[in-house]
């Protein structure tokens, strides 16, 4: 797992059509079986290889999984946002055990706060690709990131 650098990126820094490449991932058949535990979700979908392997080709990442790594592969260490929500998550297609995904961010939508000026709304719209190129994952995370205080504001 590698850090990546802590930054302080202002709402106006950021760009419609801003595309980010995130990381890779595997994800492995313990990480499913962890899951599972953590999660309380112990569906036979993701812990019984016979039924997982007859019915899907092998075991199911949970979705809420995929949607975890794809955040984690993408998330911006920056002071200056913290997630305000997540819309439209779909899995269009399965994440089995031995899958890698990579993921992107990239931005969708810049706008104002609708009641608390000293933020905007940054909307990324996230994808997790596998190895075969098949889409595992989209959504939408919406970042509330402060906007610059005047006395900081580069002149013009």
């Amino acid at each position: 797992m590698s850090a990546r650098p802590l930054v302080d990126r202002w709402f106006d820094e950021y760009t419609l059509g801003q595309a980010e490449t995130g990381a890779t991932a595997a994800i492995t058949a313990r990480d499913i079986v962890d899951f599972a535990r953590i999660s309380h979700d112990d569906h036979p979908a993701h812990v019984d290889q016979a039924f997982a392997e007859q019915r899907f080709g092998g075991v199911l990442a949970h979705g809420v999984l995929t949607f975890a790594v794809v955040v984690g592969l993408t998330v911006e260490h920056n002071r200056r946002a913290v997630a305000y929500g997540y819309d439209r998550i779909r899995f269009p297609a399965p994440v089995l055990a031995g899958d890698v995904i990579h993921a992107t961010a990239e931005v969708v939508d810049i706008t104002d706060h609708p009641r608390n000026p000293t933020i905007g709304l940054v909307t990324k719209a996230y994808t997790g690709v596998n190895q075969h190129g098949a889409t595992v994952l989209v959504c939408r995370h919406i970042l509330a990131v402060d906007r610059r205080p005047d006395e900081e504001k580069p002149h013009e």
